[in-house]
């Protein structure tokens, strides 16, 4: 038996090949492009700013049709997209504050010298701000740290316990020989 999916209908269309549909998405996709170039050119002649928002009000006025672009439209061209991005102070400012955030002194994931009576609030808050990355690197090698520790406190006292019964062990064997030589 086989296993067949039916074919719906939309199914169907989807596989026929529509070269009328591909001529008009490359027909739109260009005209996009050209509206986009037209427009931001002319806002950098007029010493506008070029933001998405002037890009579409002024390309209504450049458009012949009067339709103009919306911003979904300049985003969804990526050639359209690249040359908004070239000449857009807006958008290479907000890059630069992408930097500025990313470039940001790398928090140390070794735990720095915890004073017991620190302030627990302000401490909270510096957690606050970072990212979660950070904090899972930093919960992770806090975690490991203490699992150190505890070993080597597990490894101390049972030291301590050797040593104890060893000194106990001292004190037997020299008490009864001074208890020896008093008596003669």
């Amino acid at each position: 038996m086989s296993s067949t999916i039916p074919q719906s209908r939309s199914n169907a269309m989807k596989n026929t090949s529509r070269p009328w549909l591909k001529q008009h998405h490359q027909a739109t996709r260009q005209r996009t492009i050209t509206l986009v170039k037209t427009t931001v050119d002319r806002l950098l002649r007029e010493g506008r700013t070029v933001t998405l928002e002037a890009i579409c009000t002024l390309s209504r006025e450049v458009d012949q049709e009067g339709k103009g672009l919306t911003k979904a439209g300049v985003l969804g061209n990526a050639e359209a997209h690249a040359y908004y991005r070239q000449h857009s102070a807006s958008y290479q400012r907000g890059l630069g504050y992408q930097r500025r955030k990313t470039r940001k002194k790398p928090v140390s994931v070794q735990p720095s010298r915890i004073d017991a009576d620190r302030d627990a609030g302000r401490a909270r808050q510096r957690y606050l701000l970072q990212p979660k990355g950070d904090l899972v690197d930093r919960l992770l090698s806090v975690e490991q740290e203490l699992a150190v520790t505890r070993q080597q406190l597990a490894a101390l006292q049972f030291e301590m316990i050797d040593l104890k019964r060893q000194l106990e062990e001292n004190k037997q064997q020299t008490s009864p020989k001074n208890h020896c030589q008093e008596k003669h």
